[in-house]
């Protein structure tokens, strides 16, 4: 079956890689998973051989039989655009909290990121295959130039760990891109976010133009009068760019810019 490109569909060649994956699901017998965009069943064979209850989601409707006959028990099959999924009923209808196994489709990975961060509450573990150049900027540190606003909020709900690169060539059709497989776990200790909107506003602002300061940054946020406030309560230096700043420092800024 030929790959539609418009979907995205890299296909997973390498038995092996996707043990690797499943493994790194710590899955136990009956665990509650959703795989996404599972293909011609590469990875679903890996999680059904370990016991789990399974949720796929495919878009791609060619599919629909033929992982049916090849995966009849143990799989619940749903032929959708798992970004038009409803999210709350499909986790209310089953056991929590559940884990997440996939090689995502590329086009996909940032608005999927953006709904894992809504639901952490239900995931205690999130095993995904992204594009390297992604997998960069949800581990980065502050100072590098992966770093931004994606690292800093995703960060406060998961710790993610790169686990091992997939060259393109384990893939069919062929990429243009290397893969990364990383692990995402709740994170243990979050840090209180008093004015989430307030912060998500700051740090979108903060990373608007990567070569400006944080000053000319902020600017058209909260205006000159606020700027000049701003800097005589803090102690920073805003003539500094915002991949410098690390999570606590934005933290402290959005706590600052709430008292003006």
């Amino acid at each position: 079956m030929r790959a539609i490109k418009e979907l995205g569909q890299h296909f997973l060649l390498d038995a092996g890689i996707a043990a690797r994956i499943a493994d790194l699901g710590q899955i136990s017998p009956g665990d509650r998973i959703w795989e996404i965009g599972p293909g011609h069943g590469i990875l679903t064979h890996e999680i059904l051989s370990r016991g789990a209850a399974l949720e796929a989601f495919e878009l791609d409707s060619r599919l629909a039989k033929p992982l049916s006959e090849k995966f009849s028990e143990g799989m619940q099959l749903k032929i959708i655009d798992i970004l038009k999924l409803d999210w709350d009923a499909q986790i209310a209808a089953g056991s929590q909290p559940l884990k997440l196994i996939a090689n995502i489709p590329y086009q996909i990975t940032s608005p999927l990121l953006y709904r894992l961060e809504k639901h952490h509450e239900s995931f205690s573990r999130i095993v995904m295959m992204i594009q390297k150049e992604v997998a960069e900027r949800l581990s980065a540190s502050p100072g590098g130039k992966n770093y931004g606003p994606l690292t800093l909020r995703l960060a406060l709900k998961y710790d993610i760990h790169s686990a091992f690169m997939v060259g393109k060539e384990y893939f069919e059709p062929v990429p243009k891109v290397d893969s990364m497989v990383i692990s995402m776990t709740p994170r243990q200790y979050p840090p209180e976010i008093k004015y989430p909107a307030l912060f998500h506003a700051l740090i979108i602002a903060a990373f608007a133009h990567r070569r400006k300061t944080l000053r000319n940054n902020l600017l058209p946020m909260i205006g000159k009068d606020k700027m000049q406030r701003l800097e005589n309560l803090s102690t920073m230096d805003f003539g500094l760019r915002a991949q410098t700043l690390s999570e606590k420092d934005f933290i402290c800024l959005s706590d600052l810019i709430a008292q003006l």
